[in-house]
């Protein structure tokens, strides 16, 4: 399995006969892989997660599928180029060799967890443990409630790559979806993302309490479209 971090919650996964393309917006030119077939995946409709220039790459790859979270389509202000597929949250889909169940994110949209190939792998989208730092302590509660609803999903799947998000700009609460979710459900490999460029987080996480407990499972990442191959 071969991983290309593109920028932000940009990541293209490559497998013997498939290739996932998760929230892409910006980065470094999308590597070319030929000859396999493409799932193109955008979680919601913010501006970091989607941008409608991934439909040009129909214009490069014979076999493309488009899935987007349903209020992508809602928020446009003008019509989407088709085909696409649009899903909603807490479904189940079987979508050509792809099978996909959403979760609800805590902000918009959905989280993707697919099996293809026999694999098994998890983007989160803004699906997160929100916790901002003088916001209302019932709001705090109420996106920590959600999180871990919809983590009860995940707690017993088999997940052989996982991308998650790891936020600077929650300050101390950071790291507590990531610390959540390798607590309460047994990802082989977990990616961080969201970090805004500030990739030093990645060593800040592993340098703590927990990340330290979490390193052998933790992947860092330390700059934009830097190459990963993982035997999984």
């Amino acid at each position: 399995m071969k991983v290309t971090f593109i920028d932000h919650s940009g990541f293209l996964v490559e497998l013997e006969h498939t290739v996932l393309l998760f929230d892409y917006y910006k980065g470094e030119k999308i590597p070319h892989v030929p000859g396999k077939k493409w799932y193109i995946f955008s979680s919601h409709f913010h501006e970091d997660h989607f941008q409608e220039k991934i439909f040009h790459l129909r214009e490069v790859y014979d076999d493309v599928t488009y899935i987007l979270s349903k209020d992508i389509k809602q928020h446009r202000k003008h019509q989407l180029e088709e085909p696409y597929e649009l899903v909603s949250w807490n479904e189940t889909y079987q979508i050509g060799g792809l099978k996909l169940h959403t979760l609800q994110s805590t902000d918009e949209g959905c989280a993707f967890y697919v099996e293809v190939e026999g694999k098994y792998i998890y983007h989160a989208g803004d699906l997160n443990w929100w916790h901002w730092i003088g916001e209302p302590e019932a709001d705090n509660e109420y996106m920590k409630k959600a999180y871990i609803e919809q983590m009860e999903y995940l707690k017993d799947k088999p997940i052989d790559l996982a991308f998650v998000l790891l936020d600077p700009r929650q300050e101390e609460a950071y790291d507590w979806g990531m610390n959540y979710f390798m607590e309460h459900t047994k990802a082989k490999l977990v990616m961080p993302m969201h970090m805004w460029g500030q990739f030093s987080w990645c060593e800040k996480y592993l340098q703590s309490e927990k990340g330290k407990r979490y390193a052998k499972r933790f992947c860092p990442v330390h700059e934009t479209g830097e190459v990963f191959s993982h035997r999984i």
